[in-house]
């Protein structure tokens, strides 16, 4: 299925990403007040406003084109008008599927989780037996098992 533009990452300036993970990288272990002048540069060339602590142990999780490509996409995540279920399928499909890139993964996560009701949508992916509350992280929902799960969580509590 074609997704529509608003449910696709955004596209980036690779020359852009790769002088802001540069940034990051040096950023990234650095104390405050060690490395202000990259700060500063990176927070003008992204456009955001973080502090030197949210750089802390980027290395430890991910890369650091995959960390910028994230904060890069952030005012893509929102919520959309009349998604469709076919459409929330079909994020959860690539996300199982881990089609496409790693920071295009994380995209579509971040659209499901405020696209959806329930937010730690995430979990029924990877962890069900955590979401469940019995364990039981073998059991495979499909995409559409997924969204209907997360779907039925505005109906109330005890779904």
């Amino acid at each position: 299925m074609v997704l529509r533009p608003e449910l696709m990452p955004p596209g980036f300036d690779e020359a852009r990403v790769a002088r802001l993970a540069e940034l990051a990288d040096r950023i990234d272990g650095a104390a405050v007040g060690q490395c202000d002048d990259d700060l500063a540069e990176f927070n003008r060339e992204a456009g955001t406003d973080l502090a030197v602590l949210d750089f802390q142990g980027i290395s430890g999780g991910q890369d650091h084109r995959t960390w910028v490509c994230k904060r890069l996409a952030e005012p893509s995540v929102r919520p959309v008008s009349a998604i469709t279920r076919a459409e929330l399928v079909e994020m959860v499909r690539r996300v199982k599927a881990g089609e496409g890139a790693e920071e295009e993964i994380e995209f579509w996560l971040g659209m499901l989780a405020v696209n959806l009701p329930d937010p730690q949508v995430s979990n029924l992916i990877y962890w069900p037996g955590v979401d469940f509350g019995d364990g039981d992280d073998t059991r495979d929902l499909s995409p559409e098992q997924v969204v209907d799960v997360a779907r039925a969580r505005a109906a109330g509590p005890n779904l």
